[in-house]
């Protein structure tokens, strides 16, 4: 497989997903496309650079390419192919002009005021919240797309103050994948409301690729200064930060071998934890028979509160069983919904789940649009809310299908209360 790929055909095939996605971005909102767009960056088009154009990288991928391509794209190329089958995309445009902005109002309201009061709830130490907490923290971003619908100064202060503790949040952590996933999504949002041009669009890469470049490049730099307390975090030490590499790369004249582009590319490698399983099942640990499958769904259906042995999300057990690989320290990573369905199924069989699972994501995705959006449009601001987990390449199967139930019985939940209000 690995045969038929080269730089143009990679590089080619990642320009048209992205094109794509944001000519789809004109008339609906486009997660799936989103969705197809990062998986192949980060399965495919890095891990290429990686293995062809990155020597220095290349201690990440245990395996040859050869074994890593021969599994990685028929295994995209089904679960896409389950996606788009059965997608069936609803236009947004029109509905977006018949919402109430009365509605709007009262719904990012009620959104913000039920996320900030989970966070105090969980400050509080009161135990029922903790599992929601990782979903209703994320409210308080869905209440400010829809207050982006009913536009007065107070709204428009609050969604502004949303997103600058967002921003401070991420630069006090130094963890910045929320703050650039949720920016996404309300550029999404405004293109939509305002029916941006397609050109004014595709402006949104030119202007977002050069600043991931540039976190990538200082983010290290900037973790070891901020937290350990020998600089103030904020956007003053992140700009000397950037100012020093920029310096660094005019020296060296080599974009393409920066720190900062080294380092995005090693970045968004999510092949690195799939080639690792392909390395260690089955020859060192038999596939799993879709036991880890169907662990996955009970945990998800079974309320902790009453199951409080049930699986967890994340861990480091899982990871080495199926790696052979030893996490440090309180690191907790996934092996990815291919992985997955690998471990469970098998090559030809994860293939097959692969494209039920891509079949299942499409009409649960044209089913809420269907039932819940087209009477009531507003309700469009939920779809990044419930499918938001689905297109962070580093995911697996549970933590997908987990936030998604979680995130509907919330949606019934806070719809419930809207109607009753």
């Amino acid at each position: 497989m690995s045969y038929f790929l080269n730089l143009y055909t990679v590089t080619a095939f990642l320009v048209f997903s992205y094109l794509l996605f944001i000519k789809q971005g004109g008339k609906l909102f486009p997660i799936l496309y989103l969705f197809l767009f990062t998986y192949f960056l980060q399965y495919v088009y890095s891990v290429y650079l990686i293995y062809n154009e990155y020597p220095i990288l290349k201690a990440q991928m245990k395996i040859p390419q050869e074994q890593y391509f021969d599994y990685a794209i028929p295994a995209l190329f089904f679960l896409f192919a389950g996606v788009f089958i059965f997608n069936k995309n609803v236009s947004l445009t029109g509905l977006l002009s018949r919402i109430d902005k009365e509605s709007a109002n009262k719904l990012g309201w009620l959104l913000i005021g039920l996320s900030y009061a989970f966070d105090v709830g969980a400050f509080l130490g009161i135990p029922a919240l903790g599992s929601f907490l990782s979903f209703t923290v994320y409210l308080k971003y869905v209440g400010a797309m829809a207050l982006f619908f009913s536009p007065s100064v107070l709204n428009t202060y609050l969604i502004l103050s949303t997103f600058i503790a967002l921003a401070n949040s991420a630069l006090r952590g130094g963890i910045f994948i929320d703050f650039f996933v949720w920016s996404t999504y309300f550029f999404l949002i405004a293109s939509l409301k305002f029916k941006l041009s397609f050109s004014v669009r595709i402006l949104f890469a030119v202007l977002a690729i050069p600043t991931l470049i540039i976190i990538q490049s200082i983010k290290k730099e900037y973790r070891d200064a901020t937290w350990s307390g020998k600089e103030n975090a904020g956007l003053e030490t992140l700009g000397e930060l950037a100012e020093e590499e920029q310096l660094r790369v005019e020296k060296k004249n080599d974009l393409a071998n920066s720190v900062g582009v080294v380092r995005t590319v090693g970045r968004l490698n999510q092949g690195w934890h799939l080639g690792r399983v392909l390395r260690w099942v089955p020859k060192y640990r038999a596939f799993s028979g879709g036991e880890e499958f169907w662990g996955d769904i009970e945990g998800t259906l079974l309320p902790r509160a009453f199951f409080p042995n049930k699986k967890v999300i994340g861990g480091q057990a899982k990871f080495l069983e199926f790696t052979g690989y030893k996490l440090i320290g309180g690191t907790s990573m996934t092996i990815g919904v291919l992985g997955d369905f690998f471990i469970n199924f098998g090559r030809e069989g994860s293939f097959l789940g692969l494209f039920i699972f891509g079949a299942l994501v499409s009409r649960l995705l044209y089913s809420f649009v269907k039932k819940y959006v087209i009477d009531d449009p507003i309700n469009f601001v939920w779809i990044p809310f419930l499918f938001s987990y689905l297109i962070r390449a580093n995911n697996d199967f549970y933590i997908v299908i987990n936030s998604f139930v979680k995130g509907y019985l919330i949606f019934l939940a806070v719809n419930y209360l809207r109607k009753r209000m």
